[in-house]
Protein backbone atom coordinates (compact mmCIF):
# COMPACT_ATOMS: atom_id res chain seq x y z
CA UNK A 1 0.00 0.00 0.00
CA UNK A 2 1.10 3.32 -0.33
CA UNK A 3 2.35 5.89 2.38
CA UNK A 4 -0.12 7.91 3.92
CA UNK A 5 -0.65 9.46 7.01
CA UNK A 6 -2.72 7.03 9.34
CA UNK A 7 -4.34 9.96 11.73
CA UNK A 8 -5.97 11.45 7.94
CA UNK A 9 -9.52 11.42 8.63
CA UNK A 10 -11.57 9.47 6.23
CA UNK A 11 -12.42 11.54 2.66
CA UNK A 12 -16.37 11.09 3.59
CA UNK A 13 -16.32 10.84 7.17
CA UNK A 14 -19.45 12.48 8.30
CA UNK A 15 -21.42 11.76 5.24
CA UNK A 16 -24.32 9.75 6.39
CA UNK A 17 -26.25 7.55 3.92
CA UNK A 18 -29.88 5.72 4.11
CA UNK A 19 -28.94 3.19 1.80
CA UNK A 20 -33.00 1.77 1.07
CA UNK A 21 -31.87 -0.43 -1.77
CA UNK A 22 -32.12 -4.01 -3.02
CA UNK A 23 -30.55 -6.49 -4.88
CA UNK A 24 -26.57 -4.98 -6.03
CA UNK A 25 -26.41 -1.76 -8.60
CA UNK A 26 -28.08 0.92 -5.39
CA UNK A 27 -26.39 -0.92 -2.71
CA UNK A 28 -23.20 -0.74 -4.45
CA UNK A 29 -23.15 2.97 -4.47
CA UNK A 30 -23.77 3.09 -0.99
CA UNK A 31 -20.99 1.19 -0.16
CA UNK A 32 -18.44 2.69 -2.41
CA UNK A 33 -18.99 5.44 -0.27
CA UNK A 34 -18.94 4.09 2.73
CA UNK A 35 -15.16 2.55 1.77
CA UNK A 36 -13.80 5.69 1.73
CA UNK A 37 -15.84 6.53 5.54
CA UNK A 38 -19.24 7.51 4.81
CA UNK A 39 -21.70 6.53 7.67
CA UNK A 40 -24.15 4.39 5.98
CA UNK A 41 -27.08 2.90 7.44
CA UNK A 42 -28.87 0.07 5.53
CA UNK A 43 -32.41 0.00 5.99
CA UNK A 44 -34.18 -3.31 4.65
CA UNK A 45 -37.49 -5.18 5.18
CA UNK A 46 -37.14 -7.46 8.16
CA UNK A 47 -36.30 -10.50 6.89
CA UNK A 48 -38.61 -13.76 6.50
CA UNK A 49 -37.90 -17.18 9.34
CA UNK A 50 -35.30 -18.77 8.21
CA UNK A 51 -33.07 -16.14 6.44
CA UNK A 52 -29.78 -17.52 5.08
CA UNK A 53 -27.47 -14.21 3.99
CA UNK A 54 -26.43 -14.26 0.89
CA UNK A 55 -22.40 -14.94 -0.09
CA UNK A 56 -22.45 -11.64 -1.95
CA UNK A 57 -23.79 -9.67 0.98
CA UNK A 58 -20.72 -10.04 2.59
CA UNK A 59 -18.64 -7.83 0.55
CA UNK A 60 -21.46 -5.96 -0.83
CA UNK A 61 -22.59 -4.91 1.72
CA UNK A 62 -19.26 -4.15 4.34
CA UNK A 63 -18.96 -1.26 6.09
CA UNK A 64 -22.35 -0.58 7.04
CA UNK A 65 -24.58 -0.81 9.89
CA UNK A 66 -28.81 -2.35 9.47
CA UNK A 67 -31.76 -1.09 10.66
CA UNK A 68 -34.77 -3.35 9.70
CA UNK A 69 -37.46 -1.11 9.18
CA UNK A 70 -41.18 -2.43 7.09
CA UNK A 71 -41.42 0.90 4.88
CA UNK A 72 -45.01 -0.53 3.54
CA UNK A 73 -46.28 0.49 6.88
CA UNK A 74 -47.03 3.78 8.07
CA UNK A 75 -45.23 4.00 11.34
CA UNK A 76 -42.52 2.45 9.06
CA UNK A 77 -42.58 5.76 6.74
CA UNK A 78 -42.68 7.84 9.62
CA UNK A 79 -39.17 6.53 11.08
CA UNK A 80 -37.43 6.66 7.89
CA UNK A 81 -38.47 10.47 7.22
CA UNK A 82 -37.03 10.60 11.10
CA UNK A 83 -33.90 9.10 9.80
CA UNK A 84 -33.57 11.46 6.39
CA UNK A 85 -33.62 14.41 9.16
CA UNK A 86 -30.45 13.88 9.36
CA UNK A 87 -29.28 12.29 6.68
CA UNK A 88 -26.89 13.51 4.08
CA UNK A 89 -28.02 10.71 1.15
CA UNK A 90 -30.93 8.42 0.58
CA UNK A 91 -30.18 5.59 -1.89
CA UNK A 92 -33.50 3.78 -3.10
CA UNK A 93 -33.97 1.57 -5.96
CA UNK A 94 -37.58 0.60 -6.05
CA UNK A 95 -39.80 0.81 -8.60
CA UNK A 96 -40.96 4.17 -9.74
CA UNK A 97 -43.88 5.51 -8.24
CA UNK A 98 -43.59 3.27 -5.24
CA UNK A 99 -41.77 5.70 -2.83
CA UNK A 100 -44.48 7.74 -3.73
CA UNK A 101 -47.13 5.79 -3.07
CA UNK A 102 -45.85 5.74 0.58
CA UNK A 103 -45.79 8.81 1.29
CA UNK A 104 -41.80 8.81 1.17
CA UNK A 105 -41.17 10.36 -2.17
CA UNK A 106 -38.84 12.88 -3.02
CA UNK A 107 -40.88 15.71 -2.57
CA UNK A 108 -42.05 14.84 0.92
CA UNK A 109 -38.26 13.90 1.82
CA UNK A 110 -36.90 17.11 0.53
CA UNK A 111 -39.27 19.04 2.47
CA UNK A 112 -38.67 17.29 5.88
CA UNK A 113 -34.56 18.06 5.07
CA UNK A 114 -34.08 20.16 1.95
CA UNK A 115 -30.11 19.15 1.70
CA UNK A 116 -31.23 15.76 1.48
CA UNK A 117 -29.36 14.06 -2.21
CA UNK A 118 -32.05 11.35 -3.24
CA UNK A 119 -30.36 8.80 -5.82
CA UNK A 120 -32.82 6.83 -7.44
CA UNK A 121 -31.94 3.76 -9.52
CA UNK A 122 -34.90 1.91 -11.62
CA UNK A 123 -34.03 -0.65 -14.74
CA UNK A 124 -35.16 2.15 -17.20
CA UNK A 125 -35.28 5.57 -15.18
CA UNK A 126 -37.98 7.29 -13.19
CA UNK A 127 -39.61 9.43 -17.20
CA UNK A 128 -40.02 7.81 -20.29
CA UNK A 129 -41.85 4.66 -21.69
CA UNK A 130 -40.30 1.90 -19.81
CA UNK A 131 -40.26 3.50 -16.39
CA UNK A 132 -42.74 1.19 -15.07
CA UNK A 133 -41.25 -1.93 -16.46
CA UNK A 134 -38.96 -4.37 -14.18
CA UNK A 135 -35.12 -5.38 -15.26
CA UNK A 136 -32.61 -6.79 -14.28
CA UNK A 137 -28.47 -6.02 -15.28
CA UNK A 138 -29.46 -9.28 -18.25
CA UNK A 139 -32.15 -6.86 -19.61
CA UNK A 140 -29.62 -3.77 -19.10
CA UNK A 141 -27.01 -5.38 -21.13
CA UNK A 142 -29.36 -6.50 -24.01
CA UNK A 143 -30.82 -3.31 -24.31
CA UNK A 144 -27.53 -1.24 -24.11
CA UNK A 145 -25.77 -3.11 -27.01
CA UNK A 146 -23.20 -4.68 -24.97
CA UNK A 147 -24.31 -8.24 -25.36
CA UNK A 148 -25.40 -7.86 -29.10
CA UNK A 149 -21.16 -7.42 -29.59
CA UNK A 150 -20.28 -9.65 -27.51
CA UNK A 151 -19.25 -13.71 -28.63
CA UNK A 152 -17.80 -14.86 -31.58
CA UNK A 153 -19.03 -13.88 -34.96
CA UNK A 154 -21.02 -17.23 -35.87
CA UNK A 155 -22.80 -17.15 -32.14
CA UNK A 156 -25.49 -15.65 -30.68
CA UNK A 157 -25.36 -12.68 -28.92
CA UNK A 158 -23.91 -13.45 -25.39
CA UNK A 159 -24.23 -11.32 -21.77
CA UNK A 160 -21.03 -10.68 -20.09
CA UNK A 161 -20.19 -13.49 -17.83
CA UNK A 162 -20.23 -10.62 -14.47
CA UNK A 163 -22.86 -8.46 -13.86
CA UNK A 164 -21.21 -5.59 -15.34
CA UNK A 165 -24.50 -3.46 -15.68
CA UNK A 166 -24.74 -3.42 -11.92
CA UNK A 167 -21.40 -3.03 -11.50
CA UNK A 168 -21.09 -0.08 -13.81
CA UNK A 169 -24.35 1.31 -12.12
CA UNK A 170 -22.78 1.06 -8.15
CA UNK A 171 -19.91 3.43 -9.90
CA UNK A 172 -22.11 5.94 -11.61
CA UNK A 173 -24.69 6.12 -8.37
CA UNK A 174 -21.46 6.89 -5.97
CA UNK A 175 -19.51 9.83 -8.62
CA UNK A 176 -23.52 11.03 -8.91
CA UNK A 177 -24.20 11.19 -5.46
CA UNK A 178 -20.62 13.00 -4.96
CA UNK A 179 -20.98 15.60 -8.01
CA UNK A 180 -24.63 16.76 -5.67
CA UNK A 181 -22.95 16.91 -2.67
CA UNK A 182 -20.11 18.71 -3.78
CA UNK A 183 -22.48 21.26 -5.49
CA UNK A 184 -24.69 21.48 -2.45
CA UNK A 185 -21.45 21.74 0.44
CA UNK A 186 -19.16 24.12 -2.16
CA UNK A 187 -21.56 25.96 -4.29
CA UNK A 188 -23.99 27.33 -2.04
CA UNK A 189 -26.72 24.52 -3.37
CA UNK A 190 -29.42 22.40 -1.88
CA UNK A 191 -30.45 18.79 -1.65
CA UNK A 192 -31.64 17.20 -5.45
CA UNK A 193 -32.78 13.97 -6.57
CA UNK A 194 -30.57 12.22 -8.51
CA UNK A 195 -32.42 9.19 -11.67
CA UNK A 196 -30.45 6.81 -12.86
CA UNK A 197 -31.35 3.77 -15.51
CA UNK A 198 -29.38 0.59 -15.00
CA UNK A 199 -28.87 0.06 -18.92
CA UNK A 200 -27.59 3.92 -19.30
CA UNK A 201 -24.19 3.51 -17.39
CA UNK A 202 -23.33 0.39 -19.24
CA UNK A 203 -24.88 2.12 -22.78
CA UNK A 204 -21.95 5.19 -21.82
CA UNK A 205 -19.60 2.42 -22.10
CA UNK A 206 -20.02 1.39 -25.87
CA UNK A 207 -17.54 3.54 -27.15
CA UNK A 208 -18.26 5.58 -30.20
CA UNK A 209 -20.91 3.32 -31.48
CA UNK A 210 -23.35 5.41 -31.68
CA UNK A 211 -21.62 8.17 -33.20
CA UNK A 212 -20.02 5.66 -35.43
CA UNK A 213 -23.43 4.52 -36.57
CA UNK A 214 -24.89 8.09 -37.00
CA UNK A 215 -22.35 9.36 -38.69
CA UNK A 216 -21.48 6.06 -41.54
CA UNK A 217 -24.18 3.55 -40.89
CA UNK A 218 -21.99 1.02 -39.47
CA UNK A 219 -23.64 -1.37 -37.04
CA UNK A 220 -20.82 -3.03 -35.03
CA UNK A 221 -20.88 -6.51 -34.62
CA UNK A 222 -19.43 -9.74 -33.12
CA UNK A 223 -15.63 -10.25 -33.85
CA UNK A 224 -14.83 -12.75 -30.83
CA UNK A 225 -11.43 -12.56 -29.20
CA UNK A 226 -10.36 -10.43 -32.32
CA UNK A 227 -10.50 -6.91 -33.14
CA UNK A 228 -11.03 -5.15 -36.74
CA UNK A 229 -8.89 -2.65 -36.08
CA UNK A 230 -5.95 -3.80 -34.35
CA UNK A 231 -3.88 -6.36 -35.72
CA UNK A 232 -2.83 -8.22 -33.64
CA UNK A 233 -5.47 -8.36 -31.19
CA UNK A 234 -6.10 -11.64 -29.91
CA UNK A 235 -5.98 -14.77 -27.78
CA UNK A 236 -2.93 -17.48 -28.33
CA UNK A 237 -3.09 -20.93 -26.48
CA UNK A 238 0.40 -21.54 -25.16
CA UNK A 239 2.02 -25.31 -24.77
CA UNK A 240 1.08 -25.68 -21.62
CA UNK A 241 -2.56 -24.96 -22.96
CA UNK A 242 -3.05 -21.77 -21.15
CA UNK A 243 -4.66 -19.04 -22.94
CA UNK A 244 -2.75 -15.73 -23.10
CA UNK A 245 -4.16 -12.37 -24.30
CA UNK A 246 -1.76 -9.99 -26.77
CA UNK A 247 -2.29 -6.95 -28.57
CA UNK A 248 0.07 -4.95 -30.09
CA UNK A 249 -1.34 -1.98 -30.75
CA UNK A 250 1.34 0.49 -32.84
CA UNK A 251 3.87 -0.20 -35.44
CA UNK A 252 6.60 0.03 -32.62
CA UNK A 253 4.71 -3.09 -30.37
CA UNK A 254 4.19 -4.80 -33.23
CA UNK A 255 8.05 -4.68 -34.50
CA UNK A 256 9.13 -5.72 -31.03
CA UNK A 257 6.70 -8.49 -31.10
CA UNK A 258 7.72 -9.59 -35.06
CA UNK A 259 11.61 -9.69 -33.72
CA UNK A 260 10.69 -11.70 -30.82
CA UNK A 261 9.00 -14.37 -32.39
CA UNK A 262 11.84 -14.45 -35.00
CA UNK A 263 10.33 -12.54 -37.64
CA UNK A 264 12.82 -9.53 -38.19
CA UNK A 265 12.06 -9.25 -41.62
CA UNK A 266 8.18 -8.21 -41.37
CA UNK A 267 9.16 -5.35 -38.47
CA UNK A 268 10.33 -3.68 -41.15
CA UNK A 269 8.31 -4.10 -43.99
CA UNK A 270 6.18 -0.98 -44.43
CA UNK A 271 3.86 -3.14 -45.93
CA UNK A 272 3.07 -4.70 -42.29
CA UNK A 273 2.87 -0.78 -40.84
CA UNK A 274 -0.47 0.75 -39.47
CA UNK A 275 -3.94 -0.34 -41.42
CA UNK A 276 -1.83 -2.34 -44.01
CA UNK A 277 -1.19 -4.90 -41.19
CA UNK A 278 -4.98 -5.43 -41.23
CA UNK A 279 -4.96 -6.76 -44.52
CA UNK A 280 -2.16 -9.69 -43.52
CA UNK A 281 -3.99 -10.47 -40.33
CA UNK A 282 -4.89 -14.54 -41.39
CA UNK A 283 -0.67 -14.22 -42.27
CA UNK A 284 0.22 -12.63 -38.71
CA UNK A 285 -2.46 -14.96 -36.60
CA UNK A 286 -0.70 -18.32 -37.73
CA UNK A 287 3.16 -16.92 -37.32
CA UNK A 288 2.21 -15.94 -33.53
CA UNK A 289 0.19 -19.09 -33.27
CA UNK A 290 2.36 -21.15 -33.96
CA UNK A 291 4.86 -19.46 -31.99
CA UNK A 292 2.74 -19.30 -28.75
CA UNK A 293 2.14 -23.27 -29.19
CA UNK A 294 5.40 -24.29 -29.15
CA UNK A 295 6.19 -22.03 -25.84
CA UNK A 296 5.30 -22.80 -22.65
CA UNK A 297 2.92 -19.65 -20.78
CA UNK A 298 6.26 -19.14 -18.29
CA UNK A 299 8.57 -19.42 -21.47
CA UNK A 300 5.92 -16.58 -23.43
CA UNK A 301 5.88 -14.01 -20.32
CA UNK A 302 9.30 -13.36 -20.28
CA UNK A 303 9.58 -12.78 -23.78
CA UNK A 304 7.00 -10.64 -23.90
CA UNK A 305 7.66 -8.62 -20.83
CA UNK A 306 11.31 -8.65 -22.31
CA UNK A 307 9.95 -7.07 -25.34
CA UNK A 308 7.26 -4.54 -24.02
CA UNK A 309 4.55 -5.81 -25.75
CA UNK A 310 1.18 -5.64 -23.92
CA UNK A 311 0.01 -9.41 -22.15
CA UNK A 312 -1.94 -10.62 -19.86
CA UNK A 313 -2.92 -14.59 -18.68
CA UNK A 314 -6.75 -15.40 -19.57
CA UNK A 315 -7.23 -16.26 -15.37
CA UNK A 316 -10.14 -17.82 -13.63
CA UNK A 317 -10.70 -16.56 -10.46
CA UNK A 318 -8.90 -19.91 -8.61
CA UNK A 319 -5.62 -18.32 -10.68
CA UNK A 320 -7.04 -14.71 -9.83
CA UNK A 321 -6.79 -15.78 -5.82
CA UNK A 322 -2.88 -17.13 -6.22
CA UNK A 323 -1.72 -14.08 -8.45
CA UNK A 324 0.93 -11.76 -6.84
CA UNK A 325 -0.26 -9.25 -8.55
CA UNK A 326 -4.12 -9.64 -6.53
CA UNK A 327 -2.71 -10.09 -3.27
CA UNK A 328 -0.39 -7.18 -3.82
CA UNK A 329 -2.73 -4.68 -5.09
CA UNK A 330 -6.11 -6.14 -5.41
CA UNK A 331 -7.81 -7.87 -3.00
CA UNK A 332 -8.10 -7.69 1.13
CA UNK A 333 -8.55 -10.07 3.58
CA UNK A 334 -11.77 -9.62 5.78
CA UNK A 335 -12.52 -11.19 9.35
CA UNK A 336 -16.18 -12.08 9.48
CA UNK A 337 -18.27 -11.90 12.54
CA UNK A 338 -17.14 -15.96 13.33
CA UNK A 339 -13.66 -15.14 13.50
CA UNK A 340 -13.10 -16.60 9.45
CA UNK A 341 -10.63 -14.86 7.17
CA UNK A 342 -11.51 -14.57 4.11
CA UNK A 343 -10.28 -12.78 0.79
CA UNK A 344 -12.52 -10.29 -0.94
CA UNK A 345 -12.23 -7.96 -3.92
CA UNK A 346 -10.06 -4.63 -2.40
CA UNK A 347 -11.06 -0.62 -2.00
CA UNK A 348 -10.28 1.59 -5.21
CA UNK A 349 -8.63 3.84 -6.44
CA UNK A 350 -5.79 3.84 -3.90
CA UNK A 351 -5.48 7.31 -2.47
CA UNK A 352 -2.31 8.54 -0.97
CA UNK A 353 -3.55 10.55 1.81
CA UNK A 354 -6.92 9.22 2.97
CA UNK A 355 -7.18 5.60 1.34
CA UNK A 356 -10.48 3.62 1.97
CA UNK A 357 -10.38 0.42 3.82
CA UNK A 358 -12.72 -2.40 4.90
CA UNK A 359 -13.75 -1.30 8.36
CA UNK A 360 -16.58 -4.25 8.90
CA UNK A 361 -18.45 -7.05 7.53
CA UNK A 362 -21.54 -6.85 6.45
CA UNK A 363 -24.43 -6.82 9.04
CA UNK A 364 -26.81 -8.96 9.64
CA UNK A 365 -30.30 -7.56 8.54
CA UNK A 366 -31.59 -5.47 11.70
CA UNK A 367 -28.22 -5.91 13.38
CA UNK A 368 -28.04 -2.25 14.56
CA UNK A 369 -31.62 -1.52 15.05
CA UNK A 370 -32.05 -0.43 18.43
CA UNK A 371 -28.80 1.35 17.98
CA UNK A 372 -29.71 3.75 15.09
CA UNK A 373 -33.44 4.14 16.50
CA UNK A 374 -32.01 4.77 19.83
CA UNK A 375 -29.39 7.51 18.49
CA UNK A 376 -32.90 8.85 16.59
CA UNK A 377 -34.57 9.90 19.68
CA UNK A 378 -36.86 7.02 20.20
CA UNK A 379 -37.14 5.54 23.60
CA UNK A 380 -36.25 1.63 24.68
CA UNK A 381 -40.00 1.13 25.21
CA UNK A 382 -40.75 2.41 21.83
CA UNK A 383 -38.61 0.57 20.05
CA UNK A 384 -40.12 -2.90 21.60
CA UNK A 385 -43.11 -2.28 20.63
CA UNK A 386 -42.47 -1.82 17.24
CA UNK A 387 -40.16 -4.85 17.68
CA UNK A 388 -43.27 -7.08 18.92
CA UNK A 389 -45.39 -4.92 16.23
CA UNK A 390 -43.28 -6.35 13.58
CA UNK A 391 -42.68 -3.03 12.12
CA UNK A 392 -38.62 -3.48 13.09
CA UNK A 393 -36.79 -6.33 13.64
CA UNK A 394 -33.38 -7.31 15.50
CA UNK A 395 -31.74 -10.62 14.01
CA UNK A 396 -32.28 -13.23 16.28
CA UNK A 397 -28.84 -14.96 16.33
CA UNK A 398 -25.50 -12.82 15.69
CA UNK A 399 -24.34 -14.98 12.71
CA UNK A 400 -26.33 -17.29 10.12
CA UNK A 401 -25.42 -19.80 7.26
CA UNK A 402 -24.56 -17.97 4.14
CA UNK A 403 -25.53 -19.21 1.02
CA UNK A 404 -24.95 -18.53 -2.90
CA UNK A 405 -26.79 -16.35 -4.83
CA UNK A 406 -26.25 -14.97 -8.28
CA UNK A 407 -27.94 -11.95 -10.08
CA UNK A 408 -29.02 -13.25 -13.69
Amino acid sequence: MPDHDVASPSPLAGIRVLDCSTVLAGPLAATFLAEFGADVVKVELPPPPGYKRPIGRLQEERNKRSVTIDLRREEGQQLLLRLAETADVLVENFRPGTMERWNIGPDVLLERNPRLIIHRLSAFGQTGPWSQRTGYDRQAQALSGATWVTGLPDSEPVRSGFATADYLAGIWGAFSILVAAYWRDTRDGSGQVSDLALFEPIFRASESSLLAYAMTGEVRGRTGNTNPHVVPAKNFSTSDSVLIAVNANNDRQWARLARMVGRDDLAEDDDYRGQRRWAHADEVYGILDEWFGSHTLAEAEQALSDADVPFAPILNIAGIAEHPLFRERATVDVTLRDGTTVPMVGVFPRLSKTPGAVTSPAPMPGEHTREVLSAAGLSTDEIARLEREGVVSVPEAPASTETRSEII
